[in-house]
């Protein structure tokens, strides 16, 4: 069924660190460390090119772009924000462990893209 539809199977390592980056992600955390953190008026400088809209993945999805192919673009796109992220924040904030934390995550799914190609 998998093969007719034309979905790539995620591999059981990528499955593993989605499912910790989703524990990490949760609104409530978000919330805590990256809302409540930084200060009101806060904004970080990024191109339009590096901001993923939905619009965007539903007219990839509908064209010929497989479900791997969108995977990682979402970790490509979200490593690069939380790298961005990073850069500003000062050694002792409060959202520095998340942040590092949450990068650790990302760099060991990037090591599981890197065993198949795109």
């Amino acid at each position: 069924v998998v093969a007719v539809l034309g979905l790539e199977a995620a591999a059981p390592g990528e499955c593993e660190l989605t499912r910790l980056l989703q524990d990490k992600l949760q609104y409530e955390l978000r919330l805590q460390y990256m809302k409540h953190y930084f200060p009101v008026d806060y904004t970080l400088q990024v191109q339009y090119e590096e901001v993923l809209r939905p619009a965007n993945i539903s007219r990839l999805r509908a064209g010929t772009v497989s479900e791997a192919s969108l995977r990682y673009l979402w970790f490509h796109v979200s490593s690069q924000a939380l790298l961005r992220i990073r850069e500003v924040l000062p050694e002792k904030h409060p959202s520095r462990r998340y942040t590092q934390e949450l990068c650790q995550l990302l760099d060991a799914l990037g090591r599981e893209y890197s065993k198949y190609r795109q």
